[in-house]
Formats: structure tokens, C-alpha cells, sequence
């Protein structure tokens, strides 16, 4: 539209006015409303110093937003971006933690402030009233878009460390608001200083079913080398057969140590562009396929993350343009191609590896043969998968996998803390994207039947709850990994530790009281904080195990019960009761 101004501009004006004044004042409102549009203020009066970058590759999902900085410690102000509207509240003890949306009808766009420490009162006097409402710490809800009008430049919550959050900071996304899908909010002008070009570490070339790399049917990992400001790798690879490229890089930017995300990879076969990702938008639906993007299988190894410069089958991401077989390179001759991989930020910071590779046609060699004390069944990724024992049933719907796999299982006879046998299922480096139904048997007494889920073990006598209800003598779940896979029972109620409240204690000077929980077993389900028989507020830190209630300035003077229920996973329970004064 800019450009269209300017070409009017630049012309007969008089003219165009004649006959296109109309069309000319619908483009320039249009243009001055963009601009001004996007026009945001940072959340922060303070520079902004960033620890997470849009599209940064997590556990089982691409970042959504940016992290911002707050200099190691909560509280710090958090500002409105632009004018708009709060339209959803949400507070859960993982995930987000505390966290505001922001709807900006001017812009079409959503802001999302997470991991807040606490809201300006404004907000908090409604959110404390939902609290009450569902009786409950963790609530999702959506207020009248009059109910909480915001202003550009408003105080609207501390910074904070609440939820999922590994320290202090701001998690910071824009969204687009029809959609919900996050946007890259570095593309609208905040202040971030980066000189700095991504770091490229490893190359990894992939050898599938008929490659030989160097003569083995092995894929090759380089560590990548930079001399004068240019990376290279320490070879020229003899390649046979299809192949294909990931690599494992990171930014930084100016004045800040933390190893980021990077914003494209773009993968040159001779001049010609055979693959390129970009992390300028997101989509909640599909972004579990981060576990396909990445190599799964060589982090669970090495905990490096390499971008496959290639898709899988079943990965349905759109951040992928310019596909030649869909990244999978292969060549029919026997001469030798140069290879370029240009890695970008987003303020437009350039590295660029640079290798040659030398095709054969030499015979493929016989592929070794699979122990004989598994179990190996093919299953497809667009088909449903059964598997079915004595004692184990498994169903994946279509679509659960992200490429076919030659599914193994085998069984470990009963090891100390658990019923039955530990069931192999497959292995836990190659990615679930869809939960999948599992149902195993063993002789339980009827006592402990009520006390028993499935679990995944480390085979060291730690286990992870799962779930499970029983059905037709099968207890059943739905996991969304593979790996080793137990029935155990949990017998151990909850427990609960006061840390500033006691029997008959008076509470004139406490502003808060505080409890540790925690559970040893299946893991803690739900709990009920009271006060003289009324639910009461109970802020839970899963991090630290702390229950706070914040003493309320309505509570009366004199003296209250104060009881606390705590339940786990399989309806184990402990309660806890003092009487003080306040």
C-alpha cells in the first residue's frame, strides 16, 4: 500500500484525483491506520535483553512468543502494548502460570503477558471473584470485552517465575486474533540490539535404507569448524544414494549470553534451493510436530537438536517453502556438487556453511540382522496400528506416528515395586504425536485394585504416573510416548508440612500461611484449602510443593479453623486441621 501512495504521489495528481479520488482516500485511511496500527510499545520501560526467540525448538513444541529478560528477580512492571481489551485470564499451575490476553481491535492482533507474579488491582478484584465462583486456583475464563478495557502504556501485572517458568522473566506472544496463531513478534519494530549471526555446530548427513555415506550405511555427525568468519566442515563425503541434512545451530544478540533460536534455515544444491523453514508464524494444531522437524530419536541421545533440513512423512507444519522431494536429495551421477546451508535471524544476521560432497554408484551392502528376542511388527503412519498379547493390548489411530517403523516389544519379568511383567513398548527415541490406547494385565488382589496405574520405569525402581482405570481385567491409559511400561500401586497418602501455621498459633503479624505438599507416588491430584468450613484461595507453586493463602483483609478478628485436603492420583488422602487466632 506504501507503495501505491508513493506512485500517486509521484504523478499527475490532479488527474488521478479526478477519477480515482475515491479509491485514493480508502488507501491512504487505510495505509495511516497500518502504520499507527503497529505502533507498539514494549511491555517494559527497560531495554529489552531476550532468553527465548519465536519459534525456538522446546520439548514437543516450537516457542510460541519471545522471553523476555527481568534481570533474574520478579516484579518488575508489566505494560499494555496498545490500546484493547483483556479477553481471556487464565492461571494454571504448569504451563503459563499467570497469564492476560489482550485483544487490540485496532490491529487484529492478540498480546499474551505469562509467568506473571500477580495482576494490578484492577484486574485482580476480578479474577479473585472467578476464583471464588469455581472455588478453584487454576481457572480459564473469558470476561465481557467491557468488563476489562486497557489502555496503551497500563500497569496490568508483576513479572514473575509462576507456572512452567524456569526463572524469572516475561513470556511475550502476539497472535493474530481471528486465527489464534502466534505471530513472530520481533517483525514489529521492538527495540532488540543483535549484530550477532547464528552459531552453526554440527552437520548430520542422513543415510536411509539403500545410502552409503564414506562406504557405510551409517548417517555421518561433523562438528562444523569456522575459520575467518566462514564454517566448513573437515571432508568431502562419498555419498551413494538418497540423503538428506540437519544441523544444529543458535543465535545470539548483543549484551546477552543466552543461546536463542534462529529464524530460517535455507538448504543450496548446486544454485538450486532444495528446502527452507521459516519460524515467522506458528499454529497451535500443528505444533507438535516440532517432532518431526527435529531429529527425536538424537536428542533423547545427545540432547543436541538438529533442524532435519527434510520432512517426514506425516509432519504437517507449513513453515517449509521452496521443497525439492521434500528436502531429500539424490543424485544419478557420479560427479561432485556443492552443498550451501544459509542459516538467518531475523534482523536479517547471515552464516552460511559451505561443503562439497562426491556421488558414487557402488553396490549397497547387506544390512545386519534384528535380535531374535524381540518381537517386530511394521507399522504404517496413515493406518491403524493394533498390537495384541496375552497380557497387553495397543492401538494407535492413523496418523500417531510420523513415518512407518518396525515396532519391537519385549517383556522383563516382574522386578521389585510393580505387578506382572515390565512391557518393552518399542522405544521411547522415537516420537508419539497422537495419543494412543494401551491396556496391560497382571494378578492384582482385589485390596489394591483401586490403588494401582500404569507407569513408565527407568528399571531403577523410579516410576512416572501414567493412569489407568480398569476395564474387562485390563487396566488401560493413553500414553503419547513408548518406552517401558509397568503396573504399580500407590498405598502412601500425601504429605503435608506446615511451615508458618500451628495449633492455637496467633496470626496478628502474618500476612500469609504457608504449607509444603507433595507425593511421593502417583502424584498430587487436587486440594482444598478452608477456613471456618469456606474454600479459600490457595496459590501452589508445583516447583517449590508451596500452598500460600494471602490473609484476606475481610477476615474477621478472633478465632478460625483453619483445614487443608490433600489428594493424590488414586484417591489417597491426608488432611490437616489447626485452630488459630487472628
Amino acid at each position: 500500500m506504501l507503495y501505491l501512495l508513493n506512485f500517486f504521489t509521484n504523478h499527475n495528481l490532479k488527474y488521478l484525483m479526478t477519477f480515482f479520488k475515491p479509491f485514493l482516500l480508502i488507501v491512504i485511511l487505510l495505509v495511516n491506520q497500518n502504520v499507527l496500527a503497529q505502533k507498539y510499545t514494549p511491555p517494559f520501560d527497560f531495554k529489552m535483553l531476550l532468553s527465548g526467540t519465536f519459534g525456538e525448538l522446546r520439548s514437543n513444541h516450537f516457542h510460541s512468543g519471545i522471553d523476555i529478560r527481568t534481570q533474574g528477580v520478579e516484579g518488575h512492571k508489566v505494560k499494555a502494548i496498545a490500546d484493547g481489551y483483556i479477553s481471556r485470564i487464565k492461571i494454571s499451575t504448569s504451563g503459563f502460570g499467570k497469564a492476560i490476553y489482550i485483544t487490540h481491535p485496532q490491529t487484529g492482533h492478540t498480546s499474551v503477558y505469562a509467568h506473571l507474579q500477580k495482576f494490578s488491582s484492577k484486574i485482580d478484584g476480578i479474577v479473585k471473584k472467578e476464583h471464588y465462583k469455581q472455588e478453584s486456583f487454576e481457572i480459564d475464563f473469558f470476561p465481557n470485552k467491557d468488563a476489562l478495557q486497557i489502555k496503551q502504556g497500563e500497569i496490568i501485572a508483576l513479572s514473575g517465575n509462576s507456572g512452567g517458568s524456569g526463572g524469572p522473566h516475561l513470556h511475550f506472544e502476539i497472535r493474530d486474533t481471528k486465527s489464534e496463531h502466534p505471530i513472530n513478534p520481533l517483525q514489529f519494530g521492538f527495540d532488540i540490539t543483535d549484530n550477532m549471526a547464528p552459531v552453526l555446530e554440527k552437520l548430520k548427513i542422513y543415510a536411509f535404507d539403500t545410502t552409503l555415506i564414506n562406504g557405510y550405511n551409517k548417517s555421518k555427525i561433523y562438528t562444523i569448524s569456522k575459520k575467518n568468519n566462514t564454517y566448513a566442515i573437515d571432508e568431502i563425503p562419498t555419498i551413494n544414494g538418497g540423503f538428506a541434512l540437519g544441523i544444529v545451530t543458535y543465535d545470539q544478540a548483543d549484551n546477552t549470553s543466552n543461546k536463542n533460536g534462529v529464524y530460517s534455515i535455507k538448504v543450496t544444491i548446486d544454485k538450486s534451493v532444495y528446502y527452507q523453514f521459516t519460524a515467522d508464524e506458528l499454529d497451535f494444531n500443528t505444533n507438535r510436530y516440532l517432532n518431526a522437524h527435529i531429529d527425536y530419536c538424537e536428542y533423547t541421545k545427545s540432547k543436541n537438536r538438529y533442524h532435519r533440513c527434510y520432512k517426514l512423512p506425516n509432519n504437517k507444519l507449513t513453515n517449509y517453502s521452496n521443497l525439492i522431494n521434500n528436502g531429500i536429495i539424490s543424485f544419478k551421477d557420479t560427479l561432485t556438487h556443492q552443498i550451501k546451508l544459509e542459516v538467518n535471524d531475523i534482523y536479517g544476521n547471515t552464516s552460511n556453511l559451505s561443503f562439497k560432497v562426491k556421488t558414487t554408484n557402488n553396490p549397497f551392502l547387506m544390512r545386519c540382522p534384528l535380535p531374535k528376542d524381540t518381537i517386530n511388527t511394521s507399522f504404517s503412519f496413515d493406518k491403524v496400528n493394533t498390537f495384541k498379547k496375552e497380557d497387553i493390548k495397543l492401538q494407535m489411530e492413523a496418523f500417531s506416528l510420523y513415518e512407518p517403523i518396525m515396532f519391537h516389544y519385549k517383556t522383563t519379568n516382574s522386578v521389585s515395586g510393580i505387578f506382572g511383567k515390565v512391557h518393552h513398548i518399542h522405544f521411547n527415541d522415537t516420537p508419539v504425536h497422537e495419543k494412543y490406547a494401551l491396556e496391560l494385565k497382571a494378578n492384582i488382589p482385589d485390596r489394591l485394585k483401586a490403588k494401582t496405574y500404569i507407569a513408565t520405569t527407568d528399571m531403577k525402581g523410579n516410576f512416572v504416573y501414567i493412569g489407568g482405570e480398569w476395564v474387562n481385567g485390563f487396566l488401560k491409559t493413553k500414553p503419547k510416548e513408548f518406552g517401558d511400561f509397568c503396573i504399580v500401586a500407590d498405598t502412601i497418602n500425601p504429605e503435608i508440612k506446615a511451615i508458618n501455621i500451628a495449633a492455637e498459633k496467633m496470626l496478628t503479624d502474618q500476612t500469609s500461611i504457608k504449607l509444603s505438599i507433595k507425593d511421593s507416588g502417583s502424584g498430587i491430584k487436587s486440594y482444598r484449602g478452608e477456613i471456618d468450613g469456606k474454600w479459600i484461595l490457595m496459590d501452589y507453586d508445583y516447583k517449590t510443593k508451596l500452598l500460600r493463602f494471602d490473609i484476606d483483609k475481610n477476615l474477621s478478628k478472633g478465632k478460625h479453623n483453619f483445614s487443608l485436603e490433600v489428594m493424590d492420583n488414586v484417591g489417597n488422602t491426608t488432611k490437616y486441621k489447626a485452630g488459630f487466632t487472628y
